[in-house]
């Protein structure tokens, strides 16, 4: 006989998370090693023999930072992140007037009780590394580029401070050194994760993906590319659509939601210029609806959406890109 369920809602801060169950009253605790253990003997103490479901907001490193620290050795304990958007609605439509940390624990224990969210899992611990470094590639790439805007911008100054054009060639050097490491530790991560490296290939047979945009591609899905549907890898990437439509007065103009990951949308703009040119389903596709009256970035966000779901077909086949072979979408 499976064992009684028992939800605990958890707010989670930078220092301290406030935790709550049905029986007691929410307490604070240390957000470190020690408190998460603390957390787990009281939530022990607690549960009475029941398994035990975490639920929390997503707060980026803090929640997975104790979401992870909580699954490290528990066998009989789930978690569940979940957006915050959703906490938030759910809390108007209780006409929730006060928000405390407190009362946000009690709102998400509420949540939980009544929407039975899924537990969550972390991305396996190569994906999860080639996430980081390409985040941290691009944001060293930013920050060249941004230097290197102004050491050229200051050496068009007849008037030279020799303090300032020092320390912008320094930045320079210690930008281009560290984006030479992190590209160094890319390449050492693709020759010892043979999926990985499969993955990037596979991915790069499509015309409009690239070396950088398949990495990017990758690093942005975490996963979710050979783990979803298309409709909600679609979602996933805010590129659903969002109508406004009610009765006969209510005639809104139709957008994409946005509500999604803003990175994997992002990656794939650029690709998709390409696509346009090179892919001749994409093109094709693009002509098409130029051709049916639809304005140019209407017709740019379907192919981005069309370029996503191709990119999860040819990773789930593993086969590389085929024009002549309709059904991939």
């Amino acid at each position: 006989m499976s064992k009684q369920l028992m939800y605990v809602g958890v707010d989670v801060g930078k220092d301290e998370v406030w935790a709550t169950l049905a029986t007691t009253k929410p307490k604070s605790f240390a957000q470190s090693t020690a408190g998460v253990q603390a957390l787990r003997a009281w939530m022990k103490k607690n549960a009475t023999g029941a398994r035990v479901h975490v639920c929390m907001e997503a707060t980026g490193i803090y929640s997975q930072a104790l979401a992870l620290r909580l699954l490290t050795g528990a066998d009989d304990l789930e978690v569940s992140i979940i957006n915050p958007a959703q906490i938030k609605a759910f809390a108007r439509a209780q006409l929730r007037r006060t928000k405390t940390d407190q009362v946000d624990a009690a709102v998400i224990l509420a949540f939980a009780e009544t929407q039975t969210p899924r537990p969550w899992s972390p991305e396996p611990s190569a994906l999860h590394t080639l996430s980081r470094l390409v985040a941290h590639r691009d944001a060293l790439t930013e920050d060249l580029r941004r230097w290197t805007n102004r050491q050229h911008a200051a050496s068009c100054d007849p008037r030279v401070v020799q303090a300032v054009d020092r320390s912008q060639a320094a930045m320079v050097r210690i930008l281009t050194r560290e984006l030479t490491k992190i590209e160094q530790a890319l390449a050492a991560l693709m020759a010892a994760e043979p999926t990985l490296a499969e993955q990037r290939a596979v991915l790069q047979t499509i015309p409009g993906i690239g070396p950088v945009s398949s990495l990017e591609l990758l690093a942005a899905a975490k996963g979710c590319l050979t783990a979803r549907t298309s409709r909600q890898v679609t979602a996933h990437a805010g590129l659903a659509p969002a109508h406004h439509h009610s009765g006969s007065s209510v005639r809104g103009h139709s957008q994409i939601a946005k509500q999604g990951n803003v990175r994997l949308r992002t990656c794939l703009y650029m690709p998709v210029i390409s696509a346009i040119r090179h892919n001749p389903v994409i093109r094709m596709f693009y002509q098409r609806l130029r051709t049916n009256g639809k304005p140019k970035k209407v017709a740019l966000i379907a192919c981005m959406r069309k370029l996503l779901v191709i990119a999860r077909a040819i990773l789930i086949s593993k086969k590389p890109f085929d024009p002549a072979y309709q059904p991939l979408t």
